[in-house]
């Protein structure tokens, strides 16, 4: 039974093949062969493979594969994707027309065409966009004084389209020029060559043809015209040259035109005008038209010194010199000229031109004219102060009364003592305590007139913050910073209180003379406030009754209080409820800059907790308008310190005292570090000291001076 299967199906498949040889078109169906029953010997055959070849015409461009293989029977419908597939892409400007078969003149393949045997598809193609314009080569030539951009063989050259006109190309060519050899410039096109047809915008023939165009160049002569300052110049005040000529071989030529004025003779040329570039190499060629600028000098120069408006001028301010001095070499005439400032006002800056010149005179600069020099001032900084009118017959003392004070020993109970009547004058008090940027003001002048002192700018406790009070300065160097800054604002040491020694002493201007001082009390000068003057600026209430007593019909603050408080500072051995320790920090707090505080059983912190100086004036004022006389900072005073006050205590020292590490007073307290009880140093009575020489950053001070 297999054996006759067999020879069926190979019967009826040779049959199909002849049929589909004899015509293409015509498809014998093929009858199907059931599939072998398991286990049974396979009946089937595997079908027929042909070779499709894609080629096409000379603009489509084929894969480097084109060709495929397919079961034989497909129809063209089948096979055109695979064969497009084949197609890389067309030439530009082409694209796809049609599939023939075998070749361009084969017939049109349609869908339903059958492939049997190996057969070849050709793609034809078809333009699809117009071709470009046709383009020509324009080269670019020149003469010999022409540079272009390449040299010969490989002339510059440049595509354009054809039938284009020279005034549509004349652009382009010249790109092609680089530049013109030295003394040499354009003149003209021609066509070709040097003879050939000038080319202008008459020159309407089209360009059909590759064409060279030529550069023709031609000599440049210049004219030089001659002006300057100071001088009168012969006409026509020109002079024409062939370009090219070094300046050396024409410059006396111009020379030779000038006249100068009275005082004047010639200094140099100028290129253009007075600010032009000078023109000192005599090898310079001159390439184009210019104005050649002749500079004159003064033989002899007027410098005038004048005032901004602070400073007195000598009766005549002027120095004269020869041409080109240096502001070196007659600074210090200069300063001959100058006899005063106006009170208030020291010596800023030398200005030329202007007092508002923006840059100083330096050393080096020169002065070729007669010039204005300024002298030119910056007001000091000053210290905004309160008057302080002490009663007159003085402040009388009382005793203190019992149990309002922290301790009963001298140092709580102020100099205003049981038995004491104390005599102030009149003087003026600074609102703030002496603030980092003013110190530093007057240090920066004083160290240019003479003055020397201790402390160290760099160290790490000395404050840097302009509006904080200035600390870690010793009482020594308060005493000869205070004559410098009365020097600065005076313009002169006549008002200077600090003297050596005696009334008749020189100022003190080095702090380590400073413990020999002397006080005149006379002079208007800044100074330290005695240890009197001090606590009455600090305790002063007038008439105003509250937490204060009176002295001689005046109120004061009481010792156990801060400056400007209304209630006492906590301290132990009071007997309060302990919501009224906090009631008295707070009150402490409106006018005292301080960290710890007495709650009725520990000193603690306060929230949050002060570990700094503060600006200067962050606390309420005290009733005469001064700010931080309790806490921030102590203070120094003039006084020297004595451990107890008596009756005949002088409110007044002159000195002068010891010579070597005094200890002096220091009075109002300061914000506190590690000293657990450091607030009652706030208490306005409250005694302290130090030695003359002693800085450290909870130290400083502040002014008194006289009107």
């Amino acid at each position: 039974m297999k054996k006759l299967l067999l020879i069926v199906t190979t019967v009826i498949a040779l049959t199909a093949f002849l049929t589909g040889c004899s015509n293409p078109a015509e498809t014998i169906p093929t009858p199907s062969v059931p599939p072998p029953s398991p286990g049974g010997e396979s009946g089937g055959s595997t079908p027929a493979q042909i070779t499709i070849t894609v080629a096409g015409d000379e603009h489509v461009i084929l894969k480097p594969e084109h060709t495929f293989e397919v079961e034989k029977g497909k129809t063209w419908r089948q096979l055109k994707a695979i064969a497009e597939d084949k197609i890389d892409g067309y030439a530009p400007s082409y694209g796809f027309d049609t599939w023939k078969l075998t070749g361009a003149s084969g017939a049109p393949l349609l869908d339903d065409y059958v492939f049997n045997t190996n057969e070849t598809v050709f793609v034809v193609s078809k333009q699809t966009v117009a071709p470009p314009t046709p383009k020509i080569t324009i080269t670019v030539k020149g003469d010999e004084h022409v540079e272009l951009i390449s040299t010969a063989p490989d002339f510059p050259t440049f595509e354009v389209e054809k039938g284009k006109r020279w005034d549509e190309i004349e652009s382009l060519a010249k790109t092609k020029i680089k530049k013109y050899k030295d003394n040499y410039k354009f003149k003209e096109w021609r066509l070709t060559d040097a003879s050939g047809t000038l080319l202008n915008n008459s020159y309407t023939t089209p360009f059909d043809n590759n064409e060279t165009v030529f550069v023709v160049s031609e000599p440049v002569t210049i004219t030089l015209t001659i002006t300057g300052d100071h001088v009168d110049i012969d006409p026509p005040a020109s002079i024409t040259v062939q370009k090219g000529k070094t300046w050396g071989e024409v410059k006396n030529l111009a020379k030779d035109l000038l006249r100068y004025h009275p005082n004047y003779e010639f200094k140099q040329w100028r290129r253009s005008g007075p600010s032009g570039a000078v023109l000192s190499a005599d090898n310079l060629p001159l390439g184009n038209n210019m104005t050649i600028y002749a500079e004159a000098k003064q033989i002899n120069v007027t410098i005038t010194i004048k005032s901004d408006g602070h400073v007195q001028l000598a009766t005549d301010p002027t120095i004269i010199k020869p041409y080109g001095v240096t502001w070196g070499a007659i600074k210090n005439d200069a300063k001959a000229k100058i006899t005063g400032y106006d009170t208030g006002f020291v010596f800023a800056s030398w200005k030329k031109g202007s007092a508002t010149a923006e840059n100083e005179l330096a050393d080096f600069d020169n002065f070729e004219v007669d010039t204005d020099v300024y002298a030119t001032t910056q007001a000091v900084s000053s210290s905004e102060g309160v008057k302080v009118t002490p009663p007159t017959g003085g402040i009388t003392g009382h005793a203190v009364l019992p149990n309002t004070l922290p301790a009963a020993d001298a140092s709580w109970k102020g100099v205003f003592i049981d038995g004491r009547t104390v005599n102030l004058n009149d003087y003026n008090i600074g609102k703030y305590e002496v603030t980092v940027k003013l110190w530093n003001e007057v240090c920066e002048w004083a160290k240019d007139h003479g003055y020397l002192f201790d402390f160290d700018p760099d160290d790490a406790d000395t404050p840097t913050e302009d509006d904080q009070p200035m600390a870690n300065i010793s009482w020594t160097d308060c005493i000869a910073w205070c004559n410098a800054y009365t020097e600065m604002w005076f313009g002169t040491t006549n008002e200077c209180v600090y003297r050596k020694n005696s009334v008749s002493g020189e100022v003190i201007k080095h702090a380590s003379d400073s413990d020999s001082a002397f006080c005149d009390f006379s002079k208007k000068g800044f100074r330290l406030p005695t240890e009197a003057e001090w606590e009455f600026a600090a305790r002063y209430q007038g008439a105003d009754t509250t937490n204060a007593e009176s002295y001689s019909g005046v109120y004061l603050t009481n010792l156990n209080s801060a400056s400007g408080a209304e209630q006492s500072i906590g301290f132990e051995g009071m007997t309060l409820p302990p919501s009224d320790y906090e009631i008295l920090r707070a009150e402490t707090a409106k006018v005292a800059v301080f960290n710890k505080w007495w709650n009725g059983t520990a000193f603690v912190p306060q929230t949050p907790s002060v570990d700094d100086r503060a600006n200067v004036g962050s606390k309420d004022a005290n009733k005469l308008g001064l700010h931080d006389m309790s806490g921030n900072v102590a203070e120094w005073c003039w006084d020297l310190y004595t451990p107890t006050v008596t009756a005949s205590t002088n409110p007044y020292p002159t000195g002068p005292f010891p010579s070597h590490e005094t200890t002096r007073v220091v009075r109002g307290g300061y914000w506190s570090s590690g000293i657990e009880n450091a607030v009652y140093f706030c208490m306005t009575g409250k005694r302290d000291s130090k030695v003359s020489g002693g800085a450290d950053p909870i130290r400083g001070f502040r002014l008194v001076w006289k009107e």
